[in-house]
């Protein structure tokens, strides 16, 4: 619960035209991902409900940027919203450390090498095993 905010302004450029965000969770060494398309008559995929899970639907290049930046930035675990400018080139539009996990659909996770691991996982799992090793 944190106060009222106030006192500044945040903007952010409108890029037009995507169909869908790419999700990225990076929790240490292992990302997930899903793609979230947008609602009918909106711009916004976040919250739509509509995600496609097929790692096959996933620009490898967000799973890779979203690794550089959580080893620049040292979070246990965070998610970054993708989307695609003009060029193709992918874009962080937000990150946040509070995310709902929407695992449970998705075939397997990288490693921070981009390896492709198939099978079941529990993020959760993940994130009592990181802190365990840490103190350790």
């Amino acid at each position: 619960i944190s106060g009222r905010e106030k006192g500044y302004v945040y903007f952010q450029e409108f890029i037009p035209n995507n169909t869908f965000d790419i999700r990225v969770v990076v929790i240490g060494a292992r990302a997930f991902a899903f793609k979230r398309l947008v609602r009918e008559g909106d711009f916004r995929a976040s919250g739509s409900g509509k995600m496609v899970f097929d790692n096959k639907h996933i620009d490898s290049r967000c799973v890779k940027i979203a690794f550089d930046v959580n080893k620049t930035i040292k979070a246990q675990s965070i998610s970054y919203d993708f989307v695609f400018d003009k060029a193709n080139n992918p874009l962080i539009i937000e990150f946040s450390y509070g995310f709902a996990f929407g695992s449970d659909s998705c075939p397997g996770y990288w490693d921070s090498n981009l390896n492709w691991h198939s099978g079941k996982f529990n993020p959760q799992h993940w994130m009592v095993e990181d802190i365990l090793k840490s103190s350790a």
